[in-house]
């Protein structure tokens, strides 16, 4: 599947012109233009390599190619068509462009557990991390929604690395409290979404969209190893249940941190109501890398 703001054209340049200027064939042809008449023998590029036996009517450096560019960019930027493939455009990493994910508004996905925002395309691990691969050979990771609520809104972000063969990891800092997020599972990392350097909160608002942290090439059957469908969902209510536990335990005062639940579900941002010992007592519980979900 392709981004359906990916579009294509043809264009015309010369090949001898020291920057290449690609040229629609949809634009109208200017009427001083010489390339594609007889008069391509007055232009100087042509003078200074002249063929001998140049054809009549219309330059011999004229060339044409097929290219393909975003509809969405606000500069357009022509690719050759050989060469889309390699891009996100041309693939179903478009659902994790900027451009795309701006410019078509893609709605949140109505599948939950209790509340809970659960993409049923999705396979999801202990530590509440999803991954998404595509039928293309390409997987994009992130926190999911129970992960992001119990976190709130994050003040800085930082990756470990951003290519290479690893468990991806980034660094989170709430209330001044660094959380090393690892994906349990290796894979060849090739990119980080380096965006949410600049606004964190995306994490929070937009988990499984905008907030994606990872993308790279999975290994061979990654997503046997993590929760999908009905399994997930069952998984993910009983995580709501051991949260409400959790906060029970840790109070120090009698009905411990019920306070914190909002109709059974635990409030945005938990962990900002919790001192360092207990944020990272739920952090470990929950949402580290050995996190078993019982």
């Amino acid at each position: 599947m392709t981004c359906p703001f990916l579009k294509e054209t043809q264009v015309r340049y010369c090949r001898n012109a020291a920057v290449r200027k690609l040229i629609p064939l949809a634009q109208d042809v200017r009427a001083d233009e010489k390339c594609s008449s007889e008069d391509f023998r007055s232009c100087q590029l042509y003078q200074a390599q002249p063929e001998e036996h140049a054809a009549s009517g219309s330059c011999p450096y004229l060339c044409e190619s097929l290219m393909q560019y975003c509809g969405a960019a606000p500069v357009t930027k022509f690719v050759p068509y050989s060469e889309s493939l390699l891009s996100r455009c041309g693939n179903d990493s478009f659902r994790y462009c900027e451009l795309y994910l701006a410019m078509a508004h893609p709605g949140q996905p109505a599948e939950d557990a209790d509340g809970v925002s659960m993409p049923n395309w999705l396979s999801y691990a202990p530590n509440h991390m999803w991954l998404d691969v595509t039928d293309d050979g390409v997987c994009h990771a992130g926190i999911d929604a129970f992960f992001s609520r119990a976190l709130g809104n994050i003040e800085r972000i930082s990756y470990v690395w951003q290519q290479g063969r690893h468990r991806p990891t980034a660094i989170l800092t709430v209330d001044g409290v660094d959380l090393e997020v690892v994906f349990p599972l290796p894979f060849l990392l090739t990119k980080c979404n380096l965006y949410l350097r600049a606004d964190p909160t995306r994490l929070a608002s937009e988990p499984y969209t905008g907030g994606w942290l990872f993308e790279g090439v999975p290994e061979p059957d990654m997503s046997a190893h993590l929760l999908r469908g009905d399994p997930a969902r069952a998984w993910m209510e009983r995580e709501e249940g051991r949260m409400s536990e959790f906060l029970q335990r840790q109070a120090d005062t009698p009905g411990g941190l019920a306070h914190l639940a909002d109709g059974g579900l635990f409030a945005p941002g938990v962990v900002r109501h919790l001192d360092r010992d207990q944020m990272l007592a739920l952090f470990h519980e929950f949402f580290s890398p050995y996190a078993s979900g019982e």
